[in-house]
């Protein structure tokens, strides 16, 4: 790698020289990996790109530029969900305890008219920075005409998330059919890659529920992240729900699910014990392999007094190694 580098215009002689890499900022390295045909770039200068330090836009759900599919029975809050996600994502506040990376979102909801969307998010009377909202009855996205409305209103928006509610109001053709989703999967692949962004979608459960959520397995398949939500309160009584990964392709399988229950808020709040500061630290940790302070305060995660104490005890519980001043090294112990 030392011996890679670039031929410029040395502006004091006028006369072009060689440069290597390490001689230059890393600001200036930066400026000059850029892909060609999309998402391509020469070996030597993605070695030297600064990729995300963090691979999830939702902790453990949603890794960057992945999909993500949760699936739910009718009347269980999954559009109150989508908008509580959607407004996390775009704050970088944390949702229902996971860690967010915060980025611009685009939720396109098939099933609520604008009057009871634009009632919901005014009813939260929360900011919604960073997110942008549309209704559609109409886009189906196993067309071309639908596929290229969503990829015109992508190239309007750019998003790092799009959020799609729900699956089943998308596609006109048979949901139980493989051949007939696979399409549909295809397309949707195209949008990461065109627009490096990551997918979530919401899906109603089926019938039975022991065979996961409505239509062909092939959805299942097809992504890296698939959740479970089911309410838990009866009828009357406030909305109670839980959330469990079935599977997750990037990260291991929590012991327990989460619980929630929607406030008056119209956003769905945890039920039990908060994470602490320690758990959360011991999470950034596990995810990154390798942290600064910094790094820890940027997340908010807890007053500095409070972030060193929980490295100090993980130093001393073999989970962390402190490699030298400000820098810490997940062990996984």
């Amino acid at each position: 790698m030392s011996n890679q580098g670039l031929w410029i215009i040395d502006p004091k002689t006028n006369e072009e020289r060689f440069v290597y890499y390490h001689e230059l900022e890393d600001e200036v390295v930066q400026a000059f990996i850029k892909p060609i045909g999309g998402f391509i770039f020469p070996a030597n200068l993605f070695c030297l790109s600064r990729l995300p330090s963090a691979p999830f836009f939702v902790q453990d759900w949603l890794p960057k530029r992945g999909k993500c599919l949760l699936y739910a029975p009718s009347k269980s809050g999954k559009s109150f969900l989508c908008n509580q996600l959607a407004r996390c994502i775009g704050a970088g506040e944390e949702f229902l305890g996971k860690l967010t990376t915060r980025g611009r979102v685009l939720t396109i909801q098939f099933e609520l008219g604008e009057e009871i969307l634009q009632d919901r998010l005014q009813k939260t009377g929360k900011d919604y920075d960073n997110v942008f909202v549309g209704t559609s009855f109409s886009m189906k996205l196993d067309s071309k005409v639908g596929q290229k409305q969503l990829w015109s209103a992508l190239e309007a928006v750019k998003p790092n998330v799009l959020i799609l509610d729900p699956k089943i109001k998308m596609i006109t053709g048979d949901e139980n059919e493989s051949h007939e989703m696979q399409p549909i999967c295809d397309f949707l692949d195209t949008v990461i890659e065109g627009f490096g962004c990551s997918i979530f979608i919401t899906d109603h459960a089926g019938k039975d529920p022991t065979k996961r959520g409505r239509g062909s397995t092939i959805w299942e398949g097809w992504v890296d992240s698939y959740l479970k939500m089911k309410r838990t309160s009866k009828k009357g009584e406030p909305l109670c729900v839980e959330i469990e990964p079935e599977f997750l392709r990037h990260a291991s399988l929590p012991p327990e699910p989460v619980k929630a229950k929607l406030g008056e808020d119209f956003e769905f709040h945890l039920i039990g014990p908060v994470q602490t500061i320690k758990q959360s630290v011991e999470d950034v940790l596990e995810v990154s392999s390798v942290v600064t302070p910094k790094d820890l305060f940027d997340l908010h995660l807890g007053s500095s007094t409070s972030v060193y104490k929980a490295l100090e005890e993980l130093v001393n519980e073999g989970k962390v190694n402190k490699v030298e001043r400000g820098i810490y090294k997940w062990l996984g112990k």
